[in-house]
């Protein structure tokens, strides 16, 4: 009994989603080409993006490779690329198949995309097992034409013969378009079945300041996820996802999922930009030179990281959104003491002086980036709308290690932050031989030169020990040190360094060579 050829409708695309594997009872799928990821308008000849590489593909170099949207037609072509034969002189030809099977005919499948007056009668499909002598194979049914009728349908050829090294040509009787896709040659009867559900990554993407876990999972049970994570779009060769992804970089995260017995699920895709948190914002800091033409993009600048800011505006300034207000906010972690601060603000607003109000913009300073003490509090009467408002050499408090740039609360308008500029406090560098405030002769550090540790015994353990460089720039910090416990060193260039110890009592400042 013949089967009628239907247009699939909206409601059924997710049943004949591109490159599905079929493993149904009583049916084996003995080839399958969904024509790989398109280039737009690549003649054939030129294209080597097949799916499947076990056959040899060949074309008069006429045919075009395309990408199509199927609409409300047949919902696989969509997906990737398709081959359009326009004209009588065009064809399209895949070589070596191996057809065997337990019936002594099979069927093949495919999507095959009309114009409005065409039934498919132009459509021609032929066999050959010597690409001598060629057969055409009957359509199992004929198209519908008229108003309405143009796009993709799934058609059926019923009688391919089971064959060892089969080919296959597509040809066009007239100079009407058709486009083909999916090509499925199927041991049995094709079965429509279920599709697996798209699996979901938590968390999604987005910008993060530390290393995700990314947790793939997927509503189909019992289903496998593949996944890949250079872009490229998985199939059943990716790795398999069995729990938990460790991403630490930048990436674009692509996952399908497959179960025997139904369609692949759709790809999902997730673009992480996983930060690098171990940069500090190195003192002193300045970007007043930013542009249009020349800028640095502050939300993504090492050391410093955003929440909730709108995309920054063309001079790389970044923008507190007042949607957002209470919650938008940028904080850079710096390096070493800072001494001030200077920044520029400007308010945003469209039309009327009642578009820009109710802003209250908070600076703070923190030790440990919990606790804050606010630095300047703004308004709308502080920021101009026209203009970028300097705010200038604004002291910080030198245990100062974090700064937070946060809209408190705003009835209307936007505000852009930009040009930044962090002084550093200048270092102690001379030769302190006791500790401050006590006046007991401390000893100089040992060994010294050193390699790859010191010790230093101070009248007690030490709250901190820092080294800085001859330019006054922290490279290394010691909490909670015992007195004369060693101090790792390793990895350090060779050079003259400053040691500063803070106790209980006050501080000390000895020279360090490291050779």
């Amino acid at each position: 009994m013949k089967q009628k050829i239907t247009r699939i409708k909206t409601g059924l695309l997710a049943l004949v989603l591109l490159g599905g594997f079929l493993h149904a009872k009583g049916q084996t799928i003995l080839f399958e080409e969904n024509m790989g990821v398109p280039y737009m308008n690549t003649p054939i000849q030129f294209y080597d993006g097949w799916q499947d590489t076990s056959v040899t593909y060949v074309g008069n170099g006429t045919c075009d490779v395309r990408s199509s949207s199927a609409s409300t037609g047949y919902g696989g072509a969509s997906g990737g690329g398709n081959v359009m034969i326009n004209d009588t002189v065009k064809w399209f030809q895949i070589s070596g198949l191996n057809t065997t099977a337990s019936h002594p005919t099979v069927r093949l499948y495919c999507g095959l995309r009309k114009t409005v007056s065409e039934n498919g009668s132009n459509f021609v499909v032929e066999f050959s097992t010597d690409s001598i002598v060629w057969v055409r194979l009957p359509m199992e049914d004929t198209l519908p034409s008229g108003t309405g009728t143009s796009g993709w349908y799934r058609v059926c050829f019923p009688d391919v013969p089971a064959h060892p090294h089969l080919h296959l040509r597509f040809s066009n009787l007239a100079k009407v378009e058709y486009r083909i896709d999916d090509i499925r040659i199927v041991d049995g009867i094709e079965t429509v079945l279920e599709t697996v559900e798209t699996p979901v990554c938590t968390p999604s993407g987005g910008t993060y300041y530390e290393p995700q876990q990314v947790t793939l999972t997927c509503g189909t049970p019992g289903a496998t996820i593949h996944y890949t994570l250079d872009g490229t779009v998985p199939d059943t060769s990716s790795p398999i996802c069995n729990g938990i992804l460790n991403l630490d970089t930048i990436c674009t995260l692509k996952a399908m999922a497959t179960h025997d017995s139904m369609y692949n699920s759709n790809v999902v895709t997730a673009n992480y930009i996983i930060l690098d948190t171990s940069s500090l914002v190195a003192l002193p800091f300045d970007i007043s030179g930013n542009s249009d033409s020349t800028h640095a993009d502050i939300k993504y600048m090492p050391g410093f990281r955003s929440n909730k800011l709108g995309t920054s505006y063309a001079n790389g300034s970044a923008k507190f959104e007042s949607k957002n207000a209470g919650s938008a906010s940028l904080i850079a972690h710096l390096d070493s003491s800072p001494g001030t601060l200077s920044f520029d603000l400007k308010g945003m607003k469209s039309g009327t002086p009642s578009s820009y109000n109710g802003i209250t913009f908070l600076v703070s300073e923190s030790t440990d980036g919990i606790q804050w003490t606010t630095v300047v509090s703004l308004n709308e009467s502080d920021i101009s709308s026209e203009e970028f408002s300097h705010f200038e050499e604004i002291p910080l408090a030198a245990s100062t290690r974090y700064i937070r740039w946060l809209l408190a609360s705003a009835s209307n308008g936007n505000t852009q932050l930009n040009d930044i500029i962090i002084t550093r406090q200048p270092v102690d560098t001379s030769d302190d031989s006791g500790i401050d405030d006590h006046g007991s002769d401390v000893p100089a550090p040992y060994p010294n030169p050193a390699s790859t540790f010191f010790r230093w015994n101070l009248c007690e353990d030490a709250q901190m020990v820092q080294l800085y460089n001859e330019s006054g720039a922290l490279i290394r910090q010691w909490n909670n040190v015992p007195n004369g416990d060693a101090l790792d060193i390793s990895g350090i260039s060779p050079g003259l360094y400053i040691l500063q110890a803070k106790t209980n009592v006050g501080k000390a400042t000895k020279k360090l060579i490291i050779k």
